[in-house]
């Protein structure tokens, strides 16, 4: 597995207000994460608007690539995060290669079981589909028969898995699957017509569409609204506290909803904290 080191640098710790030094922390680090004066996450960088790059290609950049540095911030510590393809970011984790995952984790009972899990997103899901909808995709069913690009180990991938099941159960044609590293490559499915439509959080799907003006529309779907999570071992009480509490105080400073505000995504998603806890 190929990976990329990258270092938050100052330029960007500057913009959220931190001072060299790192002081003035809003929210007592762990002692370990202290010791070594650094927060680490994994993440895929390939992830637009939430987890992506600026356009030098190196420089991480999106709403969630500003929820963790300020969450370093908070913390009183530096941020670094580390880029894996997604389907590879839990056992990086489980190696620790990282204290944290944050890369649109969708919340399921499987990785409640497995790891410590910090909500901070309500988050929906749908289809982008070309305009006009001409295959009329507007339920499971209507995808029967079709080819659907979806990124690999997503809940929204195991979801249509699972619907595609019951098609066939019910002795309809499966929906054919087409599962790929990251959502820029589903997107370039769809946009060759190598697909018939991309599956994806609001979020996603809502930027491509941006990026492809007058070609596609989104199409919500019968799918419950998702909490994202910032994921961390099980048994790391100190760690998963400190991160509550660093993710209240961002909800109750204005911090998350100025960076909601920044990407344009405020009307997609329902912000969680302990107060308003999104499940």
């Amino acid at each position: 597995m190929n990976k990329k080191q990258l270092i938050i640098g100052t330029v960007l710790n500057l913009s959220f207000g931190i001072a060299p030094g790192w002081a003035n922390a809003a929210v007592a680090a762990p002692a370990d994460i202290k010791a070594k004066g650094q927060l680490t996450f994994c993440s895929d960088l390939e992830n637009p608007p939430a987890e992506g790059m600026a356009e030098d290609g190196k420089t991480p950049s999106g709403a969630a690539v500003d929820i963790m540095n300020a969450l370093g911030k908070t913390l009183g510590v530096k941020t670094q995060i580390d880029n894996y393809q997604f389907s590879g970011i839990f056992a990086a984790l489980d190696t620790g290669k990282c204290d944290l995952v944050m890369a649109s984790l969708g919340k399921t009972p499987e990785r409640a079981e497995r790891y410590g899990l910090v909500d901070y997103w309500r988050v929906k899901s749908g289809l982008l589909v070309v305009k006009g909808n001409p295959l009329h995709l507007a339920s499971f069913a209507d995808l029967s028969g079709r080819r659907v690009a979806a990124l690999m180990g997503s809940r929204n991938e195991s979801v249509v898995k699972q619907e595609s099941d019951k098609l066939v159960s019910e002795g309809k044609p499966a929906i054919t699957l087409v599962s790929l590293g990251t959502n820029v490559a589903a997107f370039h499915d769809l946009l060759l017509g190598r697909a018939d439509a991309m599956v994806g959080d609001t979020v996603v799907i809502n930027f491509y569409m941006s990026k492809a003006k007058n070609k596609f529309q989104t199409v919500d779907m019968p799918v419950p609204a998702k909490t994202w999570v910032v994921a961390m071992v099980k048994n790391n009480t100190d760690l998963r506290q400190a991160i509550q509490a660093a993710m209240d105080e961002l909800n109750t400073s204005g911090a998350m909803t100025k960076i909601v505000q920044k990407w344009g995504i405020e009307h997609g998603v329902a912000l969680c904290d302990s107060e308003h806890p999104c499940d």
